[in-house]
């Protein structure tokens, strides 16, 4: 695939018709229970959360199983024609962005596109109050929540005090064997610093390594995410060891120091799945929270945290 855009004059790709974004609010502080959110002392919990529970429901209704990820790749390409500087889908189909935000660090956040199945025919989204889950089916969660989180992050970026470049990938065919990650193009990744994955099942986990044999990254970055969750006040995000995911191959394969991030959902992959939308959200403040402070500053790349 070919498409690709840039805010300059040498921009020559084809860009989809009827692109669309929207900014909202940056680093927000949530209660540990999740309740009032506050930035500079104003209450967002209502406008934000709900605008954050909207944005997840539209991708929840997008389909896009493994190889047939066309809609969803078309929805969030016209999400990000305003917030990116740099927009491309690669030769793999993975969407990448780029929003440079100053001199400082390059921070890769990435969510797979792909769904696990296809959406039940006529299922609906039950809402209980922040819980969602389908009438029929998956829901579809693992990884919309992941999507919606980075796309939060990143409409809000340039309102935090973050300095350096967020980029962004949204990769396809992971639940079939990591397929898109694997094959992004090593010049997208080549400077990038540090990676944020976000999908990890439950809530406040932030995954360091697989199985507790494979290493993300050094103990050092997971742990400035515990920092950044006690600086917004969620003193319970704690390093975990966990499963397959795409931060296994951004630090195995590239060398990026990576961690993936719980973002609300359970029981993915069958008809029982639901995602907490308040959780999700707080994940988003989470990310937000430790670049606005700037902890992240890449000094840990290819070192010896690689052979565990």
């Amino acid at each position: 695939m070919a498409l690709s855009r840039r805010r300059s004059p040498s921009y020559t790709g084809n860009k989809p018709a009827n692109h669309s974004a929207s900014r909202g609010h940056p680093a927000a502080r949530p209660s540990p229970r999740g309740g009032r959110i506050l930035v500079k002392g104003v209450d967002l919990a209502v406008n934000t959360l709900q605008a954050f529970k909207h944005s997840l429901l539209g991708l929840l209704n997008i389909p896009g199983v493994s190889g047939r990820e066309e809609l969803i790749r078309l929805a969030l390409w016209n999400r990000l024609i305003h917030i990116a500087d740099e927009l491309f889908v690669d030769h793999a189909g993975n969407l990448c962005a780029a929003v440079p935000c100053g001199e400082g660090p390059t921070v890769l956040l990435s969510a797979h596109m792909d769904l696990y199945e296809e959406l039940a025919e006529g299922r609906q989204i039950v809402q209980e109050g922040h819980l969602l889950r389908s009438t029929a089916g998956i829901l579809g969660a693992d990884d919309r929540a992941g999507i919606a989180v980075i796309l939060e992050v990143a409409r809000t970026i340039r309102r935090t005090r973050f300095a350096g470049t967020l980029k962004l990938a949204f990769t396809v065919r992971e639940e079939i064997g990591l397929v898109g990650s694997r094959q992004l193009d090593p010049r997208f990744m080549t400077d990038i610093d540090a990676a944020v994955v976000a999908d990890r099942r439950g809530t406040r986990d932030i995954v360091t390594s697989y199985a507790g044999r494979i290493p993300f990254c050094p103990a050092s970055y997971g742990q400035l995410f515990e920092r950044a969750g006690a600086l917004a006040g969620m003193p319970d995000w704690k390093t975990t060891a966990g499963g397959s995911s795409d931060a296994g191959v951004y630090a195995q394969q590239f060398g990026i120091p990576s961690v993936n991030l719980s973002v609300g959902y359970r029981n993915e992959h069958t008809e029982l799945e639901t995602v907490d939308c308040a959780a999700a959200f707080e994940t988003a403040v989470l990310i937000g929270t430790a670049l606005h402070h700037r902890l992240i500053t890449g000094g840990d790349k290819a070192g010896a945290w690689l052979h565990g």
